[in-house]
């Protein structure tokens, strides 16, 4: 196996969406963390994988630099208290990192909460964080690595 490092990080993007229910106030959500992959050797290939709640994982002929180094994206959705809310994700391919040698692309985003899961506080907000997959190619250049993901949110 070819010994290359590759730091990988997403940044995560602001997104905001304005309800038309009639409801008090507009529900917003503001990126607080990035979506870092961390370090690792890409080898022959394969992927990185950060859960909701930041444990990494590889697979294929990826190997794990450091422990610990994935995080997943935070976000803070506000609005109305009490108010549920639904998450909309980017589709599988969409996101794509940049960087020193062939894009690579994120699949498979998972948040907590899911779906349509969201609920705002009695004070009208909620943490809500992201994870992805990381598609590593066949000897993929070290070097840092950066994209955009948005993500979404309305009032149910």
């Amino acid at each position: 196996m070819t010994q290359k490092w590759a730091a990988i990080t997403a940044c995560a993007a602001l997104a905001t969406l304005v309800a038309s229910h009639g409801w008090a106030q507009e529900i917003a959500i503001q990126n607080t963390r990035g979506l870092s992959f961390g370090s690792f050797v890409a080898g022959n290939g394969g992927s990185v994988a950060v859960s909701p709640s930041g444990l990494r994982s590889a697979g294929g002929d990826v190997l794990l630099i450091r422990s610990g180094e994935g995080l997943a994206a935070e976000f803070t959705v506000t609005g109305d208290a009490q108010a549920t809310y639904t998450i909309q994700l980017p589709g599988n391919d969409f996101v794509k990192l940049t960087g020193p040698g062939s894009d690579m692309v994120i699949n498979d985003f998972t948040s907590a909460p899911s779906g349509a899961g969201g609920q705002l506080s009695a004070g009208g907000s909620q943490s809500l964080r992201v994870g992805g997959t990381l598609n590593v190619g066949f000897a993929q250049a070290p070097g840092d690595y950066a994209g955009t993901l948005s993500v979404i949110v309305n009032y149910n």
